[in-house]
């Protein structure tokens, strides 16, 4: 003989009709924001997919999801230029110790060349930049000549948040970490170090574009991990006696100019942790290979090989004009213009 049918027991929360769901009336975080009064503030039962609370005759209702939301990010962009700083380590020219490194560097010819390229690249590049919220750090040596630095401060200060950082000899990455730690605003969750050489130069819109681009990816892998955004589409610029040439590449390496990293505030990487040809095999990393946005020059004094990793792109005299006017904030003859 068959017993009474089961009970099923009831619910441990009751199932809430969407219809009879009061709409919220203010933000949890105003509903909480006095925890010590007690008469403000007091928890109901859950339901309608969110907590209740009462408080005086109202009724306050947030959705769950509230109470689970990362804070925030909230991301430095820092561009970190190193303008003839003697590094101990690091550069091939270091090899010739470091009273070599100083007489190379600050030879008054050589320090005339870079400010040239300076000032009729870097520099317009960044004040040109679409996106004008970034801290730019002008790394030197402690030793830098006094008329030469005076004259850096008077060319960067109209960019506002622009610091020039003197420091000893240090190999690149310490002095580059030093020079990031010298401008890191308080308020800042994660850094975006930036590299730029102070003879190259950055499309206007690379600023805008690693901060539309780069929370995005650092979201997308391990919480806290590193990741690298390269703008791998641009031009070269070669220059020599026999007169100045200038190209399209798309790199299949990451290049140096412009590439970023994003981490959190107290993380110890850098874009200068690794060569950046080796970026890529460290740490998440996207490339953009669809819009120009670096100028990168080859010429006497480079430090390093300005080898084409990928694709070598001959536009027409037209095109270049085109693609300079959409990009950068050049003209073609200018830029042919340039002796170093």
């Amino acid at each position: 003989m068959r017993g009474a049918p089961r009970q099923r027991p009831p619910p441990l929360w009751p199932r809430p009709n969407p219809r009879n769901c009061p709409k919220p009336t203010s933000s949890l975080a105003n509903a909480l924001s006095d925890p010590t009064d007690r008469n403000k503030t007091r928890p109901r039962s859950a339901g309608c997919g969110g907590f209740s609370f009462a408080r005086g005759s109202g009724r306050y209702t947030e959705p769950v999801k509230e109470l689970l939301m990362p804070a925030p990010m909230r991301p430095q962009a820092i561009v970190v230029v190193r303008f003839s700083y003697v590094a101990d380590a690091g550069f091939k020219l270091s090899r010739s110790g470091l009273d070599g490194v100083r007489r190379t560097l600050y030879a008054p010819d050589r320090l005339a060349r870079r400010f040239h390229l300076f000032e009729a690249l870097a520099l317009p590049s960044l004040a040109a930049q679409t996106d004008t919220d970034f801290t730019l750090a002008l790394l030197v040596g402690d030793d830098f000549p006094p008329d030469a630095r005076a004259r850096l401060e008077r060319l960067i200060a109209p960019l506002g948040d622009a610091h020039i950082v003197a420091l000893p000899p240090y190999n690149n990455y310490k002095a580059t970490k030093a020079a990031i730690e010298a401008v890191r605003r308080p308020e800042a969750t994660h850094l975006m170090t930036i590299r730029l050489d102070d003879d190259d130069a950055l499309g206007k819109d690379c600023i805008a574009a690693h901060k539309r681009i780069a929370p995005e990816l650092a979201a997308l892998g391990p919480a806290d991990a590193p990741a690298v955004v390269c703008f791998n589409n641009g031009l070269f610029l070669e220059i020599d006696t026999g007169g100045s040439r200038l190209f399209g590449v798309i790199e299949k390496l990451p290049i140096s100019v412009g590439t970023c990293m994003i981490a959190p505030a107290d993380a110890r990487p850098t874009v200068f942790s690794t060569d950046h040809r080796r970026l890529h095999t460290r740490w998440n990393c996207y490339t953009e290979a669809l819009t120009p946005r670096f100028i990168r020059t080859v010429h006497r004094d480079n430090d390093s090989a300005a080898n084409v990793s990928g694709e070598r792109i001959d536009y027409t005299p037209a095109k270049l004009d085109a693609v300079l006017a959409q990009h950068f904030p050049f003209t073609r003859a200018a830029l042919e213009a340039l002796s170093a």
